[in-house]
């Protein structure tokens, strides 16, 4: 079963360098802490989260609330640091298209290279039906994507990245193709991703978005979770439950 389950999950991160005894510092201390000589601040708070098959996720709340984090605890960039963090289900995460790329390499292997991250087998067939679906000169597979323009190289590394459906989708932000030509293209790709996944997770500021697209939005405050809204199938609030610390 496809399933997502965060117990008491923390996040920190290692602040070197960080020798400040001003009184800035002192006044925000209780935000820092220091196991040892290694000063952390903490970016995601003891974040409980159960989501099973049908789950349609919206992180809301303010810049550095920690949306961008939280994906990428769930995606297992970032390991907790404390807590409990089980994932079942095979996981597409949409959270920075040059995530794993490098410009260095060609086109093609870095197609080779973003499969394998995946866990996919990069056959011959499957990349050239990658290709086919940027609309980009078959020579080019040939040229590092340093020498891309920006569009071009958002074609190739969202190409690739939707190349396959996903039991766990996770987005942050709707993706905005760089190329506008091939926008509505992608928005159509993308969509029939959310459409087939199991469970979407959506970091958002567009709050008629998440409402149109999730049955349950999340709102995250410094890390934690502020509050949790239930949604009815109009995007109507049901349930409101506040948690806070």
């Amino acid at each position: 079963m496809v399933s997502i389950s965060l117990q008491n999950a923390c996040l920190d991160y290692p602040l070197y360098g960080a020798y400040d005894f001003s009184l800035k510092r002192r006044l925000i201390g209780h935000l820092i802490r220091e196991p040892g000589e290694m000063r952390v601040i903490r970016a995601i708070d003891n974040v409980s989260l159960e989501a099973v098959s049908g789950a349609r996720i919206g992180l809301a709340g303010p810049n550095g609330s920690g949306k961008s984090t939280l994906l990428r605890l769930i995606a297992g960039v970032f390991p907790a640091s404390s807590g409990k963090v089980a994932i079942s289900g095979n996981i597409v995460p949409l959270l920075g298209l040059n995530a794993g790329a490098n410009l260095d390499f060609v086109a093609a292997d870095n197609i080779s290279l973003l499969l394998r991250i995946s866990g996919r087998k990069p056959t011959q067939k499957i990349i050239d039906e990658i290709w086919a679906f940027t609309e980009l000169e078959g020579r080019m597979q040939r040229m590092p994507l340093r020498m891309f323009s920006s569009g071009m190289l958002m074609r190739v590394l969202f190409a690739t990245a939707t190349a396959f459906p996903a039991d766990i989708l996770l987005l942050d932000e709707w993706l905005s193709v760089v190329d506008e030509n091939f926008s509505a293209k992608a928005e159509q790709r993308l969509l029939k991703l959310v459409e087939t996944a199991a469970i979407v997770i959506i970091a958002s500021h567009d709050q008629p978005l998440l409402r149109r697209t999730c049955n349950t939005i999340i709102n995250l405050d410094r890390g934690r979770i502020a509050s949790t809204t239930t949604l009815d199938a109009a995007g109507h609030s049901m349930e409101l439950q506040e948690k806070r610390a």
